[in-house]
C-alpha cells in the first residue's frame, strides 16, 4: 500500500519523559525502527523526528545516539504542561505583541483551573520569528526550515 501525497512525509513528536528509551536499548536504532514502521504503513517520504526531553536529565550517550542519526532533541523543562507551538501554521497575529504570548497562554490555563508551571516551545523559521520578544518571556524557540 502506498501513502497518498498528503501522507508521504511523517513528523514525529516524541515525549521522552512519558515514553523513555528502555534501559539498555541503543538510542542509535530509534530512527531506523520508526522509519521501518512508517514504511510498513505505506509512508514513502522523509520522517522527521523531534524528541522532547530535559537534556539535563538525559544521559549524554542517549542524546549522542539520537543526534548521530538525525533525531532532533528539543530541550524542555520538567513541567506538567508542555505547549508545543507550530509557528508555521499558527503564527503570531499581525500587530500582536510577542511578549504577551506567554502571559496569554498561562492565563488560559489558569482559567481552566491549572496554576502550575507551563513550558512553551515554539517552532518556526527564525528569520520570521520575533525571537528576542518570545525568548525574553521564557518561550523556547526552535529554528526549523519551512517545508
Amino acid at each position: 500500500m502506498k501513502a497518498t501525497a498528503e501522507y508521504a512525509a511523517a513528523k514525529i513528536a516524541w515525549d521522552m519523559k512519558d515514553c523513555p528509551i528502555p534501559e539498555g536499548y541503543d538510542s542509535c536504532r530509534i530512527r531506523k525502527i520508526l522509519e521501518g514502521a512508517f514504511e510498513e504503513q505505506g509512508y514513502s517520504g522523509p520522517v522527521s523526528i523531534t524528541a522532547y526531553a530535559d537534556q539535563t536529565e538525559t544521559p549524554g550517550y542517549i542524546l549522542q545516539g539520537l543526534f548521530s542519526t538525525g533525531v532532533s532533541v528539543a530541550h524542555t523543562r520538567s513541567a506538567k504542561i508542555q505547549v508545543l507551538w507550530d509557528m508555521f501554521d499558527y503564527p503570531i497575529p499581525e500587530g500582536y505583541d510577542a511578549r504577551q504570548v506567554r502571559p496569554s497562554i498561562e492565563a488560559a490555563f489558569k482559567e481552566l483551573g491549572y496554576s502550575g508551571p507551563v513550558s512553551i516551545t515554539a517552532y518556526g523559521y527564525l528569520k520570521h520569528t520575533p525571537l528576542q520578544a518570545l525568548s525574553s518571556t521564557g518561550v523556547d524557540v526552535v529554528h526549523t526550515v519551512p517545508g
